[in-house]
């Protein structure tokens, strides 16, 4: 205790003497307040104190905000990602011979100051490997030498880079045969014992898809639920940029109770996270948050409109704020859905119908009581950078740092 309120004027010494903590730092970002700081010298950070998991994603594409990013309410950070080759080796080049861009943004220093100042947050940083397809995945899991080699490969990059976690995403379509499936079970127990055996806090966490509880994924969550520590919902995508009709991309509500009628969704969050808990314990679940929105040129300005082919495309939390000042946006309209508990932009560009659906503060405050009235374990930010310089939708947030 007294070497932290040593510490801690020691801080408040360099504050006020006008010398900045940034100082003290090697290239820092400034991303940390001295005041932020100060909270975990005195183990008051939001990290250490929050009851709920914060997991925040930081794809290497957004490395441009590294400077703007709002980090200091996570309890987790996030790096995506590193993804493997079918033999199970890390993907370091592409076929042009290029450096990967996953790869080669852990290793440049915009990455490494995030990761390093995540640390002085007392938060833990996390690995994010991905295998995005089904021939991939496959490979790697039906082969003991490439499923041996990928165990080793991952384990190499979180010793020697010193991460805390492993999220492991692996998006498998369709619908696996059981060897891949139970391949996948031993795949997450493998690379949780060798995990463990140099960091005996290590924990592995997996991403499943909204409905990995409700069809026959990659998941056997019965199984897994004995090993993983989280189990991260993408709870997002519901409507994609790819839809027939301009829909909701995280509708906490509004499935169909009825066939008759035409202004309900086939699926909501509601009833995902049900039937996952019927499986998973609830405390290990954690559900995926969408900073970002979906945008498309419709056919009228009715909820559920139908979209024009190849229109679509994702509008990032920051698009969406700019559209309002946008000059060649005309008869803009805000609209809350009572039905799914989300708002959606109406607005014409060139006499052309647009619609985006996307997540405001209100509508994350709605999740956010889901998580504390069902007792998940708290959320994961896809994608830190995407709201950013707009700080609002952490509001709802920070209500997970307290009881």
């Amino acid at each position: 205790m007294l070497r932290k309120v040593s510490l801690f004027f020691l801080v408040l010494a360099l504050i006020f003497s006008g010398i900045t903590v940034y100082a003290v730092w090697k290239d820092a970002l400034p991303l940390v307040s001295p005041i932020a700081l100060v909270e975990v010298i005195i183990g008051n950070s939001a990290a250490s104190k929050s009851p709920k998991v914060i997991y925040g994603f930081f794809p290497y594409w957004n490395s441009k905000y590294a400077d703007e990013l709002n980090i200091n309410l996570l309890t987790h950070f996030a790096y995506f990602a590193v993804d493997l080759n079918p033999d199970g080796s890390i993907n370091k080049a592409n076929s042009k011979r290029e450096q990967e861009p996953g790869w080669n943004k852990l290793n440049s220093k915009t990455v490494g100051k995030l990761l390093y100042q995540s640390k002085l947050l007392d938060q833990k940083t996390v690995l994010t490997i991905t295998a995005m397809d089904t021939d991939l995945i496959d490979s790697i899991l039906s082969n003991p030498q490439n499923f041996d080699n990928a165990i080793k490969s991952i384990i190499d990059v979180y010793h020697q880079y010193d991460f805390d976690d492993i999220n492991i995403d692996f998006e498998y379509i369709g619908e696996p045969n059981e060897k891949i499936r139970g391949g996948f079970v031993a795949f997450i127990q493998s690379l949780k014992n060798a995990c463990l055996g140099i960091n005996k806090y290590c924990q592995i966490d997996i991403d499943v898809f909204g409905d990995a509880a409700t069809k026959y994924r990659l998941w056997d969550l019965n199984s897994l639920n004995q090993t993983v520590d989280h189990v991260i919902v993408m709870a997002y995508d519901y409507y994609r940029k790819s839809s027939s009709q301009a829909g909701p991309v995280a509708p906490l509500t509004g499935k169909c109770q009825t066939k008759n009628n035409n202004l309900c969704l086939e699926q909501d969050i509601m009833f995902h996270i049900s039937e996952m808990t019927k499986i998973v314990s609830p405390e290990k679940i954690i559900l995926g948050i969408p900073f970002y929105g979906y945008e498309w040129q419709t056919a009228g300005e009715d909820f559920l409109a139908n979209t024009y082919p190849g229109t679509g495309s994702m509008a990032s939390y920051s698009r969406i704020q700019t559209i309002f000042s946008d000059p060649d946006v005309s008869s803009l309209s805000a609209k809350w859905s009572e039905s799914t508990l989300s708002p959606y932009l109406v607005f014409e560009i060139d006499k052309e119908i647009h619609q985006i659906h996307f997540e405001n503060p209100e509508s994350i405050k709605q999740k956010i009581k889901l998580i504390k009235s069902a007792g998940l374990g708290g959320i994961a930010i896809w994608a830190l950078g995407y709201e950013t310089p707009f700080p609002d939708l952490w509001n709802p947030i920070k209500s997970l740092t307290t009881l």
